[in-house]
């Protein structure tokens, strides 16, 4: 478990709602420049209003409402106030919001975050549009900022960008295929969640006057942090400690072969053949048969493998920021969000 540093700071909650005074406001701003077809449904995706301007219903917040805040404090990596790299806090997060508008489309998920997904409540074709929206914004905000490095700040975007959607096709690819070995399924975890994660928090870091060593090891501390949160909710979804705001067993559901399958796949155990099985099968599974798995997984080691993978990535992460030298007060924040996602 992380621990953080003496002195007093915030708890999790003080900072998420700390985040949100700061980067919701910078976010409508944004959004809102979207045409009105386009900018209804984004606010209905973020949760901040209801499908035809009704009610909002649900959580609050879009994709990475959790993780926007540790984007943030990456602003302050230098020592300098976090407003400075705010548009990029902001881009980055549009474009980790891109990436789930797609995704409920590619997996056919019909809710988050406690209502039905853009895909669901309008049609997948208004989500493909609402994300490739979102996406221009992203990337025509970064562009406007007056900055020596604004020009690096949108190559590293671009290429972290290009490495999610490269590794969300070979996650596809990996469906069902049983001989996947765990090399493979961590490489493509890595190039889908880490390398995307990456780059959205040396964002905001290079807005400002940190140094390249501490862009660099900013880098390392988010790919780290990336796989770590993976980790979490790849436990989360089988096991979750509290009630999720989308569907239950979601990966089992598609026959996805993440890191963890392939780890029980290898593990000898005798019920791993039931779990090939399972695997190499096809058609959609009873929900009784979605718990069995679930327990296999668990008898086959996946859920203690898995939760040693997300603490090593944590300590890694945590490591790899004390490398930028940060503030006493942003290290301290940062070992409080991780916290939240260590199992």
């Amino acid at each position: 478990m992380p621990v953080a540093p003496p002195g007093v700071g915030r708890t999790a909650e003080q900072i998420l709602a700390d985040t949100a005074r700061i980067t919701d406001p910078a976010l409508v701003r944004v959004v809102d420049r979207l045409p009105p077809p386009l900018r209804e449904s984004v606010y209905y995706h973020y949760g901040w209003a209801g499908k035809d301007g009704g009610p909002a219903i649900g959580v609050r917040g879009g994709t990475g409402r959790k993780g926007i805040a540790f984007t943030l404090l990456c602003a302050g990596i230098d020592g300098g106030p976090v407003e400075r790299g705010l548009p990029a806090v902001v881009a980055g997060n549009l474009l980790m919001n891109v990436a789930t508008l797609h995704d409920d489309i590619i997996d056919l998920e019909a809710q988050r975050r406690g209502r039905p997904t853009v895909s669901a409540a309008y049609t997948a074709g208004h989500a493909v549009m609402a994300g490739d929206a979102l996406l221009a914004l992203a990337f025509s905000h970064l562009g406007e900022q007056q900055h020596p490095r604004t020009q690096q700040t949108l190559q590293t975007m671009r290429e972290g960008w290009l490495q999610l959607c490269a590794g969300q096709v070979r996650d596809e690819e990996h469906e069902g295929h049983c001989e996947t070995n765990l090399d493979q399924a961590i490489a493509v975890q890595a190039t889908k969640t880490a390398e995307g994660v990456r780059a959205v928090c040396c964002l905001p870091a290079l807005l400002t006057d940190a140094s390249s060593a501490q862009v660099e090891a900013v880098g390392r501390f988010r790919w780290h942090l990336g796989m770590a949160v993976q980790y979490h909710n790849d436990l989360s979804d089988l096991w979750p400690a509290e009630p999720l705001n989308r569907s239950r067993y979601g990966d089992v559901r598609r026959r996805k072969i993440t890191p963890t399958i392939v780890a029980c796949l290898e593990s000898g155990h005798r019920d791993s053949g039931r779990l090939a099985e399972f695997y190499g099968g096809d058609g959609e599974p009873a929900e009784e048969q979605l718990a069995a798995v679930a327990d296999l997984i668990e008898r086959c080691g996946g859920r203690a493998w898995t939760r040693e993978q997300n603490r090593d990535h944590m300590r890694l992460a945590l490591r790899s920021l004390q490398q930028a030298d940060p503030p006493p007060a942003v290290y301290r924040d940062v070992v409080t969000l991780a916290g939240i996602y260590v199992v």
